[in-house]
């Protein structure tokens, strides 16, 4: 009996230890995309000063530094910081669930 308890209080400690890594996780990705995202905004930014569609500027693709125009390279930056802030949501409501869950498995082992 005794080692029925302790096997079952050893597999909810591994839950909620499985819970607290997936939140830790949730929540570093998301710091890396709100940093990826400022970037994306302040490029945005700087590119709306430019009145020039034809003018060239450099971006990096997978390593490699392109040359492009402003207008190529514009459309591009507000797709890619559109897809970022529609993921940076869609994580944040996984970082709330993992949280609940977490918060549900701690009170749960609270109480036994």
């Amino acid at each position: 009996m005794a080692d029925q308890k302790r096997k079952n209080q050893e597999v909810i400690l591994q839950q909620f230890n499985k819970l607290r890594q997936e939140q830790r996780m949730v929540a570093q990705k998301i710091s890396e995309l709100k940093l990826e995202e400022s970037e994306h905004k302040l490029v945005i930014d700087a590119l709306k000063d430019v009145n020039e569609p034809t003018r060239k500027c450099y971006q990096l693709v997978g390593g490699v530094l392109m040359e492009r125009t402003v207008g190529q390279v514009q459309p591009n930056l507000e797709n890619n910081a559109s897809k970022i802030n529609s993921l940076l949501n869609t994580m944040d409501k996984t970082l709330e669930i993992k949280l609940r869950s977490w918060e549900i498995s701690r009170r749960n082992t609270a109480s036994r």
